[in-house]
């Protein structure tokens, strides 16, 4: 056999030798490039979606806010036509709707909810002006409630960290439900008060006032404990057991949308 043909030998069992290899490393190389482009895919296709959710999220705020503001007018025009009337009957109706669809919470909706109903009483008969004077301020007070209760939430929120689920960090807030006729919600509400002083940083008991529980967001109709984001939902818990007695069923949970970090609040309504 020539030198050359010894030569091509050798470089065919070189060839054959490396030709594994290369088959392996080029498998490898392509499947590293379908898994990039398949996690690349899953990316684009999860940006994709977030892009579309936050877009449909923008189109219902905008449709909601749009909603509103539309509802403002109608119940301004509802309080003008009340003015020009003067009669009982439409002044109540009026009130009714002025309570039950104007926020007690939204700071822009506030401010009109007070302006609609003070400018109601004004004109009211006189046999409904002295209860609508007395709903106004109670809506003055809750108006005061809330705007140190957002004010003093910016302070809380620094508390929060490690503490959402300590129950001894929390401040409540019991609500009982008022109306004209004496209620034992008022008594139940300060015996709560009373089990729960030491066990939390702070326990106020509060009056709901009627045309506040009308309010968007209220309506209530029982005993229940409100909670906020869903990292209170153990503490919530736990409020529930020491409110709770045998052989009753226990105080119901209810999520909210507020944002008042260490801070829940019971109604006492039924």
């Amino acid at each position: 056999m020539s030198e050359k043909e010894v030569h091509s030998a050798r470089g065919s069992a070189i060839d054959m030798q490396w030709l594994p290899k290369l088959n392996l490393l080029l498998t490898m190389v392509l499947a590293v490039m379908g898994l990039w482009l398949n996690y690349s895919s899953q990316q684009q296709r999860q940006s994709l979606e977030s892009f579309q959710a936050e877009v449909a999220a923008s189109k219902d705020e905008r449709e909601e806010r749009a909603s509103r503001e539309q509802l403002r007018f109608q119940l301004f025009d509802k309080v003008t036509l009340s003015l020009r009337e003067g009669n009982a009957e439409h002044v109540a109706a009026t009130r009714t709707l002025v309570e039950s669809l104007l926020s007690t919470m939204d700071p822009a909706e506030v401010e009109l909810r007070i302006g609609l109903l003070r400018s109601l009483a004004m004109r009211a008969p006189e046999q409904q002006r002295d209860a609508m004077n007395q709903a106004l301020s109670q809506e003055e007070a809750f108006r005061l409630y809330h705007e140190e209760l957002r004010e003093k939430a910016v302070l809380w929120s620094k508390e929060a960290e490690g503490n959402l689920e300590n129950l001894s960090a929390y401040r409540l807030d019991m609500f009982y439900c008022s109306g004209d006729a004496a209620s034992p919600f008022k008594a139940k509400a300060e015996g709560f008060a009373r089990q729960m002083e030491g066990k939390v940083k702070a326990v106020k008991v509060r009056e709901l006032a009627p045309s506040i529980n009308a309010s968007p967001g209220y309506g209530v109709i029982q005993t229940e404990i409100r909670f906020e984001d869903a990292s209170e939902a153990a503490v919530a818990k736990q409020l529930q057991q020491a409110l709770s007695a045998e052989p009753a069923p226990p105080v119901p949970l209810r999520q909210v949308r507020t944002n008042t970090p260490l801070y829940l609040s019971v109604f006492v309504c039924g």
